[in-house]
């Protein structure tokens, strides 16, 4: 969502100076493979790490506190990602937390970044559905995961000025009505005269909720729409891709080998 403020994970930017760049090539993204959940008096607060990456590798939690790199005092976020764009893929650096607590020094050796859609499959495939809340566009009222419970489900993140979404939901909206056993959601954080008016000139089948806060676009790390994801009877993420297309069609067929399964 253009609004996104979330930050996730670490990646070097492209050097413009660089020969190899003239010629067409970018240098290697590194990454430490964390998502930053605030910003301290003292350190950076990590909300979580991703599985298989350098960060998980090498011991760090959730709720670590980054206290400095390579002995630089780490004040904020935007100061740790610029001193991570300044390393290379394959470097160690040694990092100073503190967890619950005590102080800690942990060694990590920045890796390659992978793609968008391995690293989401990563983070959120085999996870349970975070607890949430989200305001329903068409009626009074709320929808949460309580309301999931035992259903498939499948949650589109989206936005009415991309083209791509909107091109998706013809689609979505048919999958909706044909199988109304499953839920399909429509998640934006774009405001409500602005939903309602696409709600009311595209009259989906499937639910537009709005995420007010953002706080259910950073928990699925979206970084880029359209996202889906699809959730089992067990509230558990067995499916999540990005774009339209042949991508939805993947989740949607998916969720219907799910909604079949005894």
């Amino acid at each position: 969502m253009k609004s996104s403020v979330f930050i996730l994970l670490l990646n070097l930017v492209m050097t413009l100076s660089s020969p190899l760049y003239a010629q067409g090539f970018s240098q290697a993204k590194p990454w430490m493979g964390i998502v930053i959940e605030t910003k301290l008096n003292d350190g950076v607060q990590i909300k979580d790490t991703v599985p298989e990456t350098p960060a998980a590798k090498a011991g760090l939690k959730a709720e670590d506190v980054v206290k400095k790199i390579d002995g630089v005092v780490m004040t904020d976020a935007k100061q740790l990602i610029s001193y991570i764009q300044a390393k290379g893929v394959g470097n160690e650096v040694v990092i100073d937390i503190n967890r619950a607590g005590k102080d800690m020094k942990i060694t990590l050796k920045l890796e390659a970044k992978p793609d968008d859609l391995e690293l989401i499959r990563k983070s959120l495939v085999g996870k349970k559905i975070p607890d949430f809340t989200l305001d329903l566009i068409d009626k009074p009222g709320s929808i949460g995961a309580k309301d999931l419970v035992n259903k498939v489900a499948v949650i589109e993140f989206w936005a009415t000025w991309c083209p791509a979404c909107r091109d998706s939901h013809a689609r979505l909206s048919k999958f909706a009505g044909d199988k109304p056993g499953i839920t399909v959601l429509a998640v934006s954080d774009e405001e409500v005269p602005e939903l309602k008016a696409y709600s009311e000139k595209v009259k989906p089948k499937f639910t537009i909720v709005r995420d007010t806060s953002r706080e259910f676009s950073k928990q699925f790390m979206v970084s880029a729409i359209p996202m889906t994801v699809v959730v089992d009877k067990t509230g558990t993420i067995t499916f999540a891709t990005l774009g339209a297309g042949v991508y939805l069609e993947e989740a949607i067929a998916h969720a219907l080998s799910l909604e079949n399964k005894k």
